[in-house]
């Protein structure tokens, strides 16, 4: 008897990671903090009204809305599915190019292109305590996907399945 694709996704890795760039990242929460001190004390001093400063601050705060939304982040058989209280974008395997690995955990590449603008279309896995597994994960579905032909990772648990059961009644 062949295993069905929900078989497959039984025994598929998986791991669930909260993604929040201003807790995880100590050099963009430095960053950030000088920047808008710097701004608030420019505006200050250029205009001598606190409301205006204020207002820069808030507005660059708007800016950089990113860093304050945790993004739940869950990797599977089905591909990447990033949750937050802004809703929900699930990106298929067959559908990320390429990945890297750096210091803090993998980038995913929706593009092959590798000019400085295709950070824009990326998904970035940084958590450093779960470095180690987030890479595991990724490699494991890129080479399953790169491997095989099939639109997706559960297609491929059909087509193995389909594969298996001819060979075993020939």
């Amino acid at each position: 008897m062949s295993p069905s694709s929900r078989e497959f996704e039984t025994h598929s890795p998986e791991l669930s990671l909260v993604r929040l760039p201003i807790r995880d990242d100590h050099i963009a929460q430095g960053a950030t903090a000088l920047l808008l001190v710097v701004l608030a004390f420019l505006t200050y001093s250029g205009t001598v009204s606190v409301w205006i400063s204020l207002v820069v601050v808030l507005a660059c705060l708007v800016a950089t809305w990113k860093m304050f939304v945790p993004v739940r982040i869950d990797l599977g058989p089905r591909g990447v599915i990033q949750n937050s209280f802004l809703g929900s974008r699930k990106t298929p395997w067959r559908e990320i190019a390429r990945f890297e690995t750096h210091e803090q955990g993998v980038t995913l590449y929706l593009t092959q292109d590798d000019s400085p603008l295709a950070g824009f279309a990326s998904i970035d896995l940084a958590c450093r305590s779960l470095k180690p597994e987030v890479e595991a994960i990724v490699r494991f579905y890129m080479e399953s996907r790169r491997m095989r032909t099939g639109s997706s990772i559960v297609k491929m648990a059909d087509d193995i399945s389909n594969s298996k059961s001819g060979s075993a009644a020939s």
